[in-house]
């Protein structure tokens, strides 16, 4: 090649030229949320869901129950520059919406793995949507599939910058990542109302951000920064004259900040929104912290979040390709505003700071130089109108005493929890396996008390029961498919017996227990077998029979979804024979045939084939249409179960004890009353989705029954435990199970009395 030719100019080509875009918009995951955040808001959704993984390089995950996406426009969402908020260059100077230049999407594909599941409220399901760089994968009839789906968006980006490696060793920690998605996600909670916001980690145990979407914007910088910040806010409303608004364009400003009581060394950095968009403008900020510096102690931070809305002709939103800055016309006009009327406003409460306590003065002259230097250095700022002094009530310094090591409370979940602590015994005695059905730790609903034997999960007189056995090949757990997080639509509720059910529930609440739960912190499992564990509460620490607590919190899932669970599908195509497994589990075991007639002082068993056509058969349709339960009655002689009701979402109950399920809705349920029928069947299932047993001898493989425990103890404390911190109403029927074991202040008596 000669020289000439190396020097010609050629165009680059397209995907280079895709790649150095996204490089521009997408800087680092951060950058990839705030876009898909603002598009979640665009699309009117109340509810947004975060989660993420390696601080979003692996995993960022946005679901939102907005409008969702027409199928007919998926071929093109990840297409450069399409969008439906713009049409002409010209709407720019009206925009409002947060996203406008249909980049994001498309930037995004090119530097990391998109896929979309949307469902919008015309379509009958969700669809799900791969792209890569830039283009639907597959095509409009093979890429776009039908998958179950809520109404709203599911947008997952993964591997991020895999094919970018120089930006992916440019990138922080996962940790200091993760702090920036915190940051964004903190300041659109702040500033958007109306939209509940939850952000967590992929497989941690809580949430770290989590806003109600009915929550006043003081009670999200509450949630997020604090009291100690919430407690020493006020509100900020510049009153803009007409005369200002024509001559500057200034609409509106309103927002919270720090009063001149507030210590706080730690700097945090200011909240602007410009006509709704999270900017930065230096300016403002060094204008209002120069203000701030007459008022607070040196080296302490105010903390200032204000909403501006500036006349959409005087500002360019495309100056920045992340959309971080904006440029405005009469800059130092507005911000000179704002800060003459911050000031104005911290004025009037300068006269009454509180201290936590006084110092003596003994150079009254240097005092006297300091007001005056003071006063002179915020003069331009002063208004000629007489200030009021308020007059405040004194916070009594008890209230800011360091409190006692016995009164201090371990609140903080990512503490280390008690699993972490006991390690499994290195010589583990195996025992046979006993042939049953009955699971020897089945917890009983308290009201169900009455019939004292092995099918209430009891011990006879000796205090042997028969074990589980081995779960038949037709129905193990890898015959299982994925479950379906579609419910069915809701009706308006109109059985009585469920409302009935319902009242008494409310009836039975225990407010004691329910602020208990809602307020404890998880220390762990404390027996696999007898399944208990230990929560804490304040400074005392509680033993809980969790298997009374699911049970309890399975029966309240199933009155509040009552007609509208999803489903859990069985993956054998011809479903499981019911009459079969309860014969082979339950009628051909001596043993059980033996004690279930000594309890019921009957001869012999009840005849099978009348109760399965009674039960199953004959009320098909009721258990499709109130639990879930698709039952295949095509072979009336064996009816087939191809389905059971989804109560949480993601867990798959122990598949061991369903002929034990089976057999007590047989035998257990009074299907001559409609209320009875219903309430026992919930409550049946209830003890059915129980997390199961795991002894110590059940399994001679040792790397099964930890893989078994730890299956138990996820689930328990990923799935069920936040379900009853948030919204578990406990009853009177917990208060046997709750039992307090040690508190602080006893301990800490023991040991002096030592």
């Amino acid at each position: 090649m000669t020289e000439g030719e190396k020097r010609r100019i050629l165009p680059l080509a397209k995907s280079v030229v895709n790649l150095i875009a996204a490089g521009e918009i997408i800087i680092a995951p951060s950058n990839a949320l705030k876009e898909l955040l603002e598009n979640a808001i665009d699309a009117g959704a109340s509810q947004v869901e975060i989660m993420v993984k390696d601080g979003g390089l692996k995993l960022l995950q946005i679901t939102d129950n907005g409008t969702g996406i027409n199928k007919e426009d998926l071929p093109v969402l990840c297409e450069r520059f399409t969008t439906s908020k713009l049409v002409a260059f010209d709407d720019l100077r009206e925009i409002s919406t947060y996203g406008f230049r249909g980049e994001a999407l498309a930037s995004i594909s090119h530097i990391a793995r998109l896929s979309v599941i949307t469902k919008t409220e015309q379509d009958e399901c969700a669809w799900k949507a791969t792209y890569k760089e830039g283009e639907l994968v597959g095509g409009f009839d093979d890429g776009i599939k039908p998958v179950a789906g809520k109404t709203g968006t599911i947008l997952v980006v993964e591997d991020m910058f895999y094919n970018v490696p120089s930006r992916l060793r440019a990138l922080k920690g996962a940790n200091e990542e993760y702090a920036k998605i915190l940051d964004v996600v903190s300041n659109y909670s702040i500033h958007v109302e109306n939209v509940g916001f939850n952000c967590q980690r992929q497989g941690s145990g809580g949430l770290d951000v989590m806003i109600r979407k009915t929550a006043n914007r003081k009670d999200r910088i509450r949630s997020i920064y604090g009291s100690n910040i919430a407690n020493n806010l006020i509100p900020v409303e510049i009153d803009i004259t007409k005369k200002f608004n024509g001559e500057f364009g200034l609409n509106k400003c309103r927002g919270m900040i720090s009063n001149t009581s507030f210590e706080n060394k730690k700097a945090i950095q200011p909240i602007f929104f410009i006509n709704n968009r999270l900017v930065i403008c230096e300016p403002l900020k060094r204008a209002i912290s120069s203000l701030y510096s007459t008022y607070l102690p040196k080296g302490h931070k105010p903390f200032i979040y204000l909403s501006l809305e500036i006349r959409p002709q005087n500002v360019d939103v495309n100056v920045h390709p992340t959309k971080r800055e904006v440029r405005f016309l009469n800059e130092d006009e507005i911000i000179e505003q704002i800060v003459l009327s911050i000031d104005q406003l911290l004025s009037r409460l300068d006269s009454s700071r509180e201290f936590l306590t006084q110092q003596v003065l003994t150079n009254t002259r240097k005092i006297e130089d300091d007001v005056e230097e003071r006063r002179k250095k915020r003069s331009r700022f002063t208004y000629p109108e007489t200030i009021v002094k308020e007059k405040t009530k004194q916070v009594p310094l008890s209230q800011f005493r360091k409190p006692y090591e016995h009164e201090l409370v371990r609140t903080d979940y990512n503490q280390t929890t008690l699993n972490n602590f006991v390690k499994p015994s290195q010589n583990l005695q195996s025992s046979q396996k006993l042939s049953s059905s009955v699971d020897s730790t089945l917890v009983e609903n308290k009201e169900e008390n009455a019939d004292n034997g092995v099918l209430n999960g009891e011990a006879g007189d000796d205090g042997n029961t028969p074990q589980q056995s081995e779960v038949p090949e037709d129905i193990g757990s890898s015959t299982i498919l994925e479950t379906t997080i579609e419910k069915k639509q809701r009706k308006p509720l109109t059985l009585l017996s469920i409302q009935s059910l319902r009242q008494e529930l409310q009836e039975r609440g225990n407010r004691q227990l329910t602020q208990l739960f809602a307020q404890h912190t998880y220390v762990g499992i404390a027996d696999y077998d007898k399944r208990l564990c230990c929560i804490q509460h304040d400074v005392r620490l509680y033993l809980v029979d969790y298997a009374s607590l699911c049970a309890e919190l399975f029966y309240h899932i199933g009155l509040a979804d009552f007609a509208g669970f999803g489903k859990i599908e069985i993956a054998n195509t011809n479903g499981i024979d019911i009459k079969k497994l309860i014969k082979s589990e339950i009628y051909e075991n001596e043993e059980f045939f033996k004690i279930y007639c000594k309890q019921n002082n009957l001869e012999h068993m009840p005849d099978l084939d009348e109760l399965v056509q009674t039960c199953f058969v004959d009320m098909q349709e009721m258990w499709d249409e109130y639990f879930s339960v698709d039952i295949d009655t095509t072979d009336l002689e064996n009816p087939k179960l191809r389905s059971l009701p989804l109560l949480v979402k993601g867990y798959i109950p122990s598949w061991n004890k369903l002929s034990l399920f089976l057999f007590r809705v047989i035998s257990k349920i009074d299907w001559n009353d409609e209320k009875a029928c219903l309430g026992g069947i919930l409550r049946q299932l209830a003890l059915f989705y129980v997390p199961e047993s795991v002894s110590d001898g059940d399994d001679d493989d040792r790397n099964e029954l930890e893989q078994r425990k730890r299956k138990v103890a996820e689930s328990f404390e990923n799935l069920l435990l936040p379900i009853v911190k948030r919204k578990f109403l406990a009853t009177d029927n917990l208060v046997r199970d709750v039992i307090e074991i040690a508190s602080l202040p006893g301990l800490y008596k023991v040991f002096e009395r030592c």
